[in-house]
């Protein structure tokens, strides 16, 4: 909170402390030297309780006028823009900048404009400030030019601020993040929240909770990533509620950040916004329903494997997988028929961590795929599974297509089956003109060879030892 700086003579500080008293009625904070802390360094204080104060009022005698301490609080005030409102107490040669400042007469006891100074005070608190935000006090140099350098005309900079900020690993700079969540800069805010979320800060929750109703597309999306982040349970109505948000990109943001706090609380409104109007929206709600992992979210999951987008689809193939549900099976070998190929892979790649033994037929009778990635993502799957039935159609693949980048990959699954009815394909791949394919072989015959040695209990055979 913003503070009135009170400069005086020691010799005044009755008079100081009317000041005080008056001001406080109004509601206004103050600040004298009197708040400084025994082990404090107290030039840096008073710098920086002049940096943080809507005004300070000097209170001029001719013992204030020759005293360097006081000329030099009104003095560095008015170089950092902070508005001086001189009181004259007793007659006294001002200063000329003083003198331009308009000082308010307090010489004369039976009547002295207080409502006048009350009026200075509203209009300075009223008034814009040299910095956007408070500087802590007692804050290193390094926070204080951060904080400066939030206001900076130049983009970099700002940016820059809010990384020193971000990797400081202090209270001052987080307190200073905190505020900038209300800079009049959008930029500033985003990476305040997005520095927040960093820092994973439980305190930064209610601020940031605030910020998912700043006028700013990206500073509500980066507010909603931030408390996903932190995993706080708190942001989860004001997170669901920002799932109706006009913004997709604050939409998807918010569903991200639901799955990242893994509350079932968060199922219902996640189905519901499987029925979003946006690819990524959809796809993040998908995602965060996988992350939660409950049995209620398969059904809504199966049903949206019908929508038209094939980011969707595949989304939701995916999503089903991260569950590991066999109940989901028959709808997933369903997208192995999918015209698409990213929902094809996302399909086979999902039965492979089921790892469900009913799926291996389905993906057996897709191996002639027409993408070399999806045929590769369901040689895949039938390694996981590890079923011995996908042995005899791996062998017929690396028999017949030596050469194909996803040869390679069949190669490695056989070596994992450790199965001996391979060694004969795997021996004639060593031959094959793509080099991955030959180390792939090299590999799983060393992977089968092993195998059979500590099966036989005996040497290995010469001819398996390439």
């Amino acid at each position: 909170m913003q503070h009135v700086f009170i400069s005086y003579k020691n010799e005044d500080l009755d008079f100081a402390e009317n000041v005080i008293s008056r001001l406080e009625k109004e509601g206004f904070s103050t600040w004298t030297d009197l708040k400084i802390g025994a082990g404090e360094e107290w030039r840096n204080a008073i710098d920086l309780a002049i940096k943080n104060a809507l005004a300070l009022i000097v209170i001029m005698t001719p013992e204030a006028k020759a005293s360097e301490y006081v000329t030099y609080e009104w003095a560095f005030a008015w170089g950092v823009g902070i508005r001086v409102i001189p009181i004259m107490l007793r007659v006294t040669e001002l200063h000329p900048r003083l003198e331009a400042l308009q000082y308010l007469d307090f010489t004369n006891v039976k009547s002295r404009p207080w409502d006048k100074l009350i009026e200075e005070v509203k209009a300075a608190a009223s008034a814009p400030l040299t910095y956007s935000i408070s500087i802590p006090l007692n804050s290193p140099p390094f926070i204080r030019q951060a904080v400066a350098s939030l206001d900076s005309a130049v983009f970099g900079n700002r940016k820059n601020a809010v990384r020193t900020l971000e990797l400081a690993e202090m209270p001052a700079a987080r307190t200073v993040l905190k505020e900038a969540l209300k800079h009049p800069l959008p930029d500033v805010r985003s990476a305040s929240a997005e520095a927040l979320g960093e820092i994973r800060d439980p305190a930064a929750v209610p601020p940031l909770i605030e910020t998912l109703e700043d006028p700013s597309d990206d500073a509500r999306r980066a507010a909603a990533k931030a408390l996903g982040e932190i995993k706080d349970p708190a942001a989860i109505p004001p997170l669901i509620k920002a799932l109706e948000d006009p913004s997709f990109l604050v939409r998807s943001g918010a569903a991200k950040a639901l799955g990242e706090i893994k509350d079932p609380a968060a199922i219902p409104p996640l189905i519901e916004a499987l029925d979003d109007d946006t690819v990524n929206v959809c796809s993040a709600a998908a995602q965060s329903l996988a992350k939660i992992g409950h049995l209620a979210a398969i059904p809504p999951l199966v049903e949206t494997l019908a929508d038209p987008s094939d980011g969707v689809r595949s989304a939701v193939a995916k999503a089903l997988g991260e569950i590991k549900d066999p109940t989901a099976i028959p709808p997933l070998t369903e997208t192995l028929k999918d015209p698409y190929d990213e929902v094809r892979s996302a399909g086979a790649k999902a039965l492979g961590k089921i790892r469900d033994p009913s799926a291996v037929t389905a993906l057996i009778g897709a191996l002639e795929d027409p993408s070399g990635k999806v045929r590769s993502e369901i040689v895949r799957a039938l390694g996981k599974i590890n079923d011995p039935a996908a042995v005899p159609p791996l062998i017929k693949i690396l028999e017949d297509h030596p050469w194909e980048f996803e040869s390679a990959t069949v190669a490695k699954v056989l070596g994992e089956f450790k199965d001996s009815r391979s060694v004969s394909a795997l021996t004639k791949a060593l031959q094959s003109i793509n080099s991955d394919v030959r180390s792939a072989a090299a590999r799983a015959l060393d992977e089968i060879k092993w195998q059979m040695y500590e099966e036989s209990d005996a040497q290995p055979r010469p001819d398996l030892l390439g």
